[in-house]
């Protein structure tokens, strides 16, 4: 029975890189005997990922359903016995909850109890809908402090989001927690494969390595250039103060790429490194707090790791110009700026 693997992200670790090299390169991966589904197994409108489908199964997405995600699921399972690889890949896995409890069913719970309750369930309830015995999830990590603040700058970039990027960390703590979801995914599926993201990056193929790491041959493949890049973190703090405004979210998203683009652009290369972190003693605390799970998580996932070697890098660099504020030397480019135009 072929292997079906399930890749659930997380988010920012190189995930749509990943994803637009799979799709770019169907036939030729059938040709290897590795099948990555799109969605006109079910009669839907194609995408690059699985994301689509993800939310559908959560009731999340405006165009499909949850009955269409489920037959999806079916249709994948049942092709998985014809080749010796497939792959699903999408980072919606990674947040969605069980839709049971009735209410706001999307509301993350604050609390530690009911959020496990509910995230168990829902992996669960995703692992009743693929009838297949050879199920790896395979689950990519990068470093909690970087993490944190690509993941805010890519939710600020696109949605009305308005919180601080200190509150952000608290309210998406179980983003963070890489230890109990890892945990969590082994119990519904039996099988988590851990990646690191700093493993995936680094080689310029991207494809290639993810295909390494998870005991695949992607090598000699059309590759996807690395996309997705985050909002500039002034740029962030910019559109998070406009978020009440009345404009649409397309058109705040528009207006932020328009103020970046030109001679605000080549000056936001040159200013110095940003960090929306309040300062160092900060920045370290953070990355301090996962240090113990983080032990746990190499022992459990990755026990071919020296015992020596942290499963992240425990440097930081110190020299950014912190705080979540607009910086002054941005604000007098932006005026520069918008005064030319």
């Amino acid at each position: 029975m072929g292997r079906l693997i399930i890749h659930i992200g997380t988010h920012k670790t190189a995930t749509t890189s990943i994803q637009r090299g799979l799709s770019r390169n169907r036939q030729a991966l059938l040709e290897r005997g590795v099948f990555y589904p799109d969605y006109d197994l079910i009669g839907a409108k194609g995408h690059y990922a699985h994301i689509g489908i993800a939310n559908a199964f959560s009731k999340a997405h405006p165009d499909m359903s949850r009955e269409q995600a489920i037959r999806f699921f079916a249709e994948v399972s049942r092709r998985a016995a014809d080749y010796d690889v497939t792959i699903l890949s999408a980072e919606a896995f990674f947040r969605h909850i069980d839709l049971t409890k009735g209410g706001n069913t999307r509301k993350i719970p604050g609390q530690p109890e009911p959020y496990w309750e509910a995230r168990q369930a829902y992996i669960n309830d995703l692992r009743h809908h693929f009838d297949h015995d050879n199920i790896e999830i395979v689950m990519a990590v990068r470093r909690q402090v970087d993490y944190g603040m690509s993941l805010y700058q890519e939710h600020v970039k696109t949605s009305r989001y308005n919180a601080n990027f200190a509150t952000f960390r608290e309210n998406h703590w179980q983003r963070f927690d890489y230890l109990r979801q890892a945990r969590a995914w082994r119990e519904g599926f039996g099988i988590l494969r851990l990646l690191r993201f700093e493993d995936l990056v680094q080689s310029e193929d991207v494809l290639k390595s993810f295909g390494a790491l998870i005991d695949v041959d992607l090598s000699g493949l059309k590759a996807a250039p690395r996309e997705n890049a985050s909002l500039p973190p002034d740029l962030v703090v910019l559109k998070r103060m406009m978020a009440d405004s009345s404009a649409s979210t397309n058109g705040l998203r528009e207006l932020v790429d328009k103020i970046s683009r030109g001679s605000l652009k080549a000056m936001l290369k040159e200013m110095p490194k940003r960090s929306l972190y309040q300062d160092f003693e900060d920045m370290q605390a953070f990355h301090r707090s996962f240090s113990d799970a983080n032990e746990l998580l190499k022992r459990e996932f990755l026990p071919l790791l020296s015992s020596h070697e942290p499963l992240f890098p425990d440097t930081l660099k110190s020299d950014y110009l912190f705080g979540d504020s607009l910086h002054t030397e941005f604000l007098l480019h932006l005026s520069r700026h918008l005064a030319k135009n």
